[in-house]
Parts: structure tokens; C-alpha cells; sequence
């Protein structure tokens, strides 16, 4: 299910980079530490995940704070947060990529949400 998922998340990245014109979508200049398109959006996912499990300012059951989460996630990704916002700022200057990109991050968390909640079959040895 996953390969499907990324190979549809591939070809979402390359349709917003090869939209057949010559002029350019987005009408920011790019920063010079630029996420590529996959990782931005594997990111944004990740933090949509953070996000999804956070009650207030602390995530579900857990007494810290979101901050350490995202920095860890940062840290992961080999980025700083700032290099996140000015991404972030870069890609949202093009709506219709943007768009595909929830989209894609939606879908991914729905198939997560049907593989979680797909029961499991329990072996007679157990």
C-alpha cells in the first residue's frame, strides 16, 4: 500500500514541476535552502501526524510540549525551522500545487487510518 501511496505522491510532485509553461507559477524567488518538493511534503505530512494527535499545546497523553516534537522532526529531516517557514511561504505562492499536496497528505492519512483500523488476525498458537 505504501509504494502506491509514494509512487502517486511522485507523480503529484512532478505534474506541479513540469506544468507546460514556460512562465513561472509561483511568483516568489525560491530561498537558496529550498526543500525539494518530496521532502517538503513528506514533511508536511509528518507535522499533519503532530498535529492530528495534539490536545492543546501537549500531545494526546503526554505531558511535554510540542515543541521538542517538531524540533525532533526537524532534526530528522535535517532542517531548521526557519528553513520550514520560508518553504512553507515558497510552495503556498503556488495554490494549485499546494492544493495536490493536501491532498496527497489526506489521502495518506486516511490509507494509515484503514490499515490501523483493519483488525488483525490473531494465529490459534497465541
Amino acid at each position: 500500500m505504501k509504494p502506491v501511496l509514494l509512487l502517486c505522491a511522485l507523480l503529484s510532485l512532478t505534474a506541479c514541476s513540469f506544468m507546460g509553461s514556460e512562465e513561472a507559477v509561483n511568483p516568489m524567488e525560491a530561498p537558496k535552502d529550498l526543500l525539494p518538493e518530496e521532502a517538503f511534503v513528506r514533511l508536511m505530512y509528518e507535522m499533519n501526524l503532530i498535529e492530528g494527535a495534539r490536545t492543546g499545546n501537549t500531545l494526546l497523553g503526554d505531558s511535554l510540549p510540542l515543541g521538542p516534537y517538531f524540533e525532533t522532526l526537524y532534526r530528522d529531516f535535517d532542517v531548521t525551522a526557519e528553513q520550514v517557514q520560508r518553504s512553507f511561504a515558497y510552495y503556498h505562492g503556488d495554490p494549485e500545487c499546494m492544493a495536490r499536496y493536501y491532498q496527497w497528505i489526506i489521502d495518506s492519512l486516511r490509507a494509515d487510518v484503514q490499515i490501523l483500523s483493519t483488525p488483525t488476525s490473531v494465529s490459534d498458537d497465541e
